[in-house]
């Protein structure tokens, strides 16, 4: 039975995330800490949080591949001027970031 974790390396989880956002927008670029997550041009806010949803939920997959079991982020929009992310809030993770 794998132990959960109680920490990820940052770098961990850059790539991690990376390959979330990837997969759910078809674009790598990523935006780190204390926000993470993927600059969004949808308008619609229910697509909006159902995209930072799948990020999510790609994190918590790509992380159990990478043997960090039991990661869990909320999905979270952030608007800004000019900009709306879709993703997570690094303080939020149940594991520390190293």
């Amino acid at each position: 039975m794998a132990t959960k974790a109680k920490s990820i390396a940052a770098a961990d989880l850059a790539k991690i995330t990376q390959a979330a956002v990837k997969k759910v927008s078809g674009a790598g670029r990523i935006i780190k800490g204390p926000i993470w997550g993927y600059i969004l041009s949808e308008q619609n806010m229910e697509k909006q949080l159902g995209l930072a949803a799948a990020v999510t939920q790609d994190l918590a997959a790509g992380a159990k591949a990478a043997g960090i079991t039991g990661l869990k982020a909320q999905p979270c929009v952030v608007l800004k001027p000019g900009k709306i992310i879709a993703g997570f809030i690094e303080r939020e993770l149940n594991v520390e970031v190293q």
